[in-house]
């Protein structure tokens, strides 16, 4: 009976993938479309957590449906007051000459990707196979974060690199528009709502939950992306409160963080090196802290930018007292 409830479960969820994500390609609103994209991350979050994925399922449920479904409703505020201000920048495609070049655009995609996977060989023994098998030398007792932090570190600090110049690539076109800028989320009104009291009562548990997710991801589930991209919702609701607001430039403690996560990294790398080994290979009796003390600075690196994208301004700022009441 249970294999049965399975099958059919894994059936209607694939079934609902198929046509959710139809609906996000095909749909000629666009607000319905960002609605559907955010439904198809958390779709995507429960088949991930069936397929054994727990990692990939708490990021994609944080990162994929949260973050990114709130940068998409950012943006598409912000679309829709340009629209408002200049409506002759409003498009005039057809929309079946749309759909037909995104259909043909990604068939071609698939197609391409598919002829390049196929004429890969099966590797023997994957980042995942060593990192199993050689646990004991990571420090961590999780494979995943063990290939992230160990295996693949260059990758992982790569990363880190990427989403800095996003925010900097963000800010200079912040700085260098022509126009002011409309606040997508304006918070007058907004500070003694009922809301805004619910989200102060549970920013204390959010970042509880953070911090468990970035000290158990060295034995389960969890690691710095999960707990940055939880820190990240908090300060989204911050921001959508009132809480938070947003300032014309990031104050130093702010750049501090958003530079300490590759900063750490780098100079953990270092010292490894100098210490007559190579970039970041820890030595196995200071992995642990190393590998926990790079988590660290890795979500707070993580959960800045993302509320920084999404607030749409180079830096945030507590309102004053007066105008918190």
């Amino acid at each position: 009976m249970t294999e049965a409830f399975s099958w059919v479960f894994d059936g209607l969820l694939v079934i609902a993938l198929v046509i959710v994500a139809a609906r996000v390609v095909f749909t000629p609103v666009l607000f319905k479309a960002i609605v559907m994209f955010i439904v198809f991350g958390l779709l995507m979050a429960i088949a991930w957590g069936r397929l054994d994925a727990p990692h990939v399922a708490l990021a994609e449920a944080a990162i994929g449906a949260g973050i990114t479904g709130a940068l998409l409703l950012a943006a598409y505020s912000d679309l829709v007051s340009v629209r408002r201000r200049r409506p002759h920048l409003r498009p005039r495609v057809r929309v079946l000459r749309r759909h037909a070049f995104f259909a043909a655009s990604a068939a071609l995609a698939f197609a391409a990707l598919a002829l390049v996977l196929l004429q890969v060989p099966a590797p023997e023994s994957g980042a995942g196979t060593l990192a199993v098998a050689n646990l004991d030398a990571t420090g961590v007792a999780e494979g995943v974060t063990a290939v992230l932090l160990d295996f693949r570190a260059y990758d992982t600090l790569l990363e880190m690199a990427v989403l800095l110049l996003a925010v900097y690539g963000a800010r200079a076109v912040l700085v260098t528009d022509s126009e002011p800028r409309p606040d997508p989320w304006p918070t007058e009104g907004r500070h003694g709502s009922m809301v805004a009291a619910l989200v102060g009562v549970l920013a204390p548990l959010i970042v509880v939950t953070a911090g468990y997710l970035l000290w158990v991801g060295a034995y389960g589930p969890g690691g710095a992306f999960q707990a940055g991209a939880v820190l990240a919702a908090l300060g989204v609701l911050l921001r959508l409160t009132g809480r938070l607001e947003p300032a014309a430039a990031s104050s130093w403690p702010q750049r501090l963080v958003l530079v300490a996560g590759l900063i750490v990294f780098s100079l953990v790398g270092l010292a490894t090196l100098f210490a007559g080994g190579t970039f970041l290979d820890y030595p196995e009796a200071w992995a642990y802290p190393l590998v926990l003390l790079i988590e660290i600075a890795l979500t707070v690196s993580i959960a800045l930018p993302l509320i920084l994208l999404f607030s749409g301004s180079p830096g945030l700022a507590t309102p004053a007292p007066e105008d918190r009441r």
